[in-house]
């Protein structure tokens, strides 16, 4: 069961498991966490510690680093692997800290280590450093929530490209997975494709929609749309993973592009395969302004600008990906979680 934020005021109470053998430890831990105002589960091994998260609500996981059944490395190891518990704060308790024993505790994943006779003082001030640190990421992965139904509600606004960033998203992660990026890039890649055009907030309805060539000033307008997305974007959590992709998904291999005219390499990667999937996808939907154009149009197109507007190589990947699916538009793929 995920950790509950409980924490309605500050930190003052929390609940917190301690996964320790040794009865004597145990007590003095449990007396200390309860001055200090926490509710304490007792754990005399790890299988117990880890029924424990399994069972309640748990916001903190204090871990002795010799259990009587098995590592308590491992015990750590296994709570950030489930989905369901990685979020809880773990830290490790050592009889004396030194680089070895940092280095297995990054590996199982904990999010500190501490001696384990340590003051009560020093205890309580770890605890609720811990607390603090996880209800930040708790309101970051909360504010990133917002901001993806916020891109799906800015389709929403002329009723005609719900569902289209989805599509873009799910090519742009096919063309990923093809040209061999690992499963976290393909996750950022993911969230940036899908929250490529949340600029186009700042652009009226009747611009996006309009029929027929855009005037300077109404392309003035949609040209700012990256800039605007990537200021929106700022706050989010490990932003800069996918700003570079937000603000560069309209540049064009040969310069020509906005908003800064970057041209080849120079132009990220993921705006790369972003610019491609999203021509795509753009050339075969309804718009407003125009039918979709069919899948054989939109390969020649897209092979007619390989070079100059898109990347030649990644096209070439991209139109033998198409080709090997046989289908003009994407189904919507996975959440970006």
């Amino acid at each position: 069961m995920t950790a509950d934020r409980s924490l309605q005021e500050g930190d003052a109470r929390a609940t917190v498991v301690v996964a320790d053998d040794d009865a004597a430890s145990q007590r003095e831990l449990r007396t200390q966490l309860e001055r200090g105002g926490h509710r304490v589960i007792s754990a005399h091994d790890g299988a117990a510690a880890i029924r424990e998260l399994s069972a309640q609500p748990v916001d903190l996981v204090l871990c002795e680093a010799t259990l009587s059944d098995m590592d308590g490395f491992e015990v750590c190891r296994a709570i950030k692997r489930a989905p369901a518990t990685r979020d809880i704060p773990v830290v490790m308790l050592v009889a004396t800290v030194d680089d070895v024993l940092r280095q297995r505790a990054d590996a199982a994943g904990a999010d500190d280590i501490a001696v384990k006779s340590m003051d009560g003082a020093i205890l309580l001030a770890l605890v609720r450093a811990q607390l603090r640190i996880s209800r930040l990421k708790t309101q970051l992965a909360e504010l990133e929530g917002v901001v993806v139904t916020l891109a799906r509600a800015v389709e929403d606004r002329d009723h005609s490209s719900a569902g289209l960033s989805e599509k873009v998203a799910h090519w742009a992660m096919q063309l990923g997975t093809v040209i061999g990026l690992p499963e976290d890039r393909l996750t950022y890649l993911y969230k940036a494709a899908l929250l490529h055009d949340v600029g186009t907030l700042s652009v009226p309805v009747g611009v996006l929609a309009k029929q027929g060539r855009l005037d300077p000033g109404e392309f003035g307008q949609v040209k700012r749309h990256p800039l605007v997305g990537e200021e929106i974007l700022g706050p989010l959590p490990r932003a800069e993973q996918l700003l570079p992709a937000i603000r560069h998904h309209h540049e064009r291999i040969d310069g020509a592009g906005y908003p800064d005219g970057l041209g080849g390499d120079a132009i990220p990667l993921f705006a790369r395969i972003i610019a491609i999937a999203d021509a795509y996808v753009a050339m075969t939907s309804d718009r407003p302004y125009r039918r979709r154009r069919s899948r054989e149009d939109a390969i020649h197109t897209l092979r007619q600008g390989a070079g100059q507007q898109w990347d030649a190589s990644l096209v070439e990947r991209f139109l033998r990906l198409v080709d090997d699916t046989g289908v003009e538009t994407a189904p919507e793929a996975r959440s970006a979680g």
